[in-house]
């Protein structure tokens, strides 16, 4: 529904090759990237697309800024007295870049892309 031009374009194409663009798991999406020699974009989440893109053969990146913001969340049972301590502790990792950290140690560190590897 948006009206913000780039979108509009995006999602008209997207409408008028269906067939070949639209694909009904993340997987297939970047086995698509992957396979089609620079001619085709995935649109994913940020962390998915953050996780693809630090696993071989390491020939994806991502493109741009994300087009919206989103976090994670932690479920607890409503009224649940661990929802107060739970939110102040992640906005201190936050807050004191220990999120980013773990981001670092876990996504790209850990990840099969961090040293180079081109594949």
């Amino acid at each position: 529904d948006s009206k913000v031009d780039p979108y509009t374009k995006m999602w008209k194409f997207m409408q008028e090759h269906a067939d070949s663009v639209f694909v009904s798991d993340s997987n297939l999406g970047w086995d698509k990237v992957k396979n089609e020699k620079g001619k085709y974009a995935f649109l994913l989440e940020s962390a998915m697309n953050n996780y693809y893109n630090q696993r071989k053969p390491c020939k994806t990146m991502k493109v741009g800024r994300n087009l919206d913001q989103k976090g994670y969340g932690v479920a607890t049972p409503k009224g649940s007295d661990l929802r107060q301590p739970l939110n102040i502790a992640i906005l201190e990792l936050r807050e004191y870049g220990d999120l980013l950290k773990l981001e670092q140690k876990w996504w790209i560190s850990k990840g099969q892309c961090h040293s180079g590897d081109s594949g």
